[in-house]
């Protein structure tokens, strides 16, 4: 014969356990800190400093120069 059926029950049960905490991790995430959103690269081309800022959330790019230097992300152009 095969595997008593309470075995094959506890492993779907296991299975199916696991499968829905997996999913209620990940779905728990979307509101967990978003740390890393916003990625930075700076350059210098002689006397001109800039920065191109991501947004890796909605894939918004936005670049800074000394002009606006202190202006914040969602005022920026």
């Amino acid at each position: 014969m095969g595997k008593p059926k309470w075995k094959e029950r506890l492993v779907g049960f296991v299975c199916g356990a696991l499968a829905v905490l997996g999913v209620l991790t990940l779905t728990g995430m979307a509101d967990a800190p978003q740390v890393g959103r916003y990625q930075i690269s700076a350059w210098t081309r002689g006397q001109f400093v800039g920065a191109m800022i991501v947004d890796t959330v909605t894939g918004v790019v936005k670049y800074v120069d000394s002009t606006t230097e202190n202006v914040p992300f969602d005022k920026l152009k």
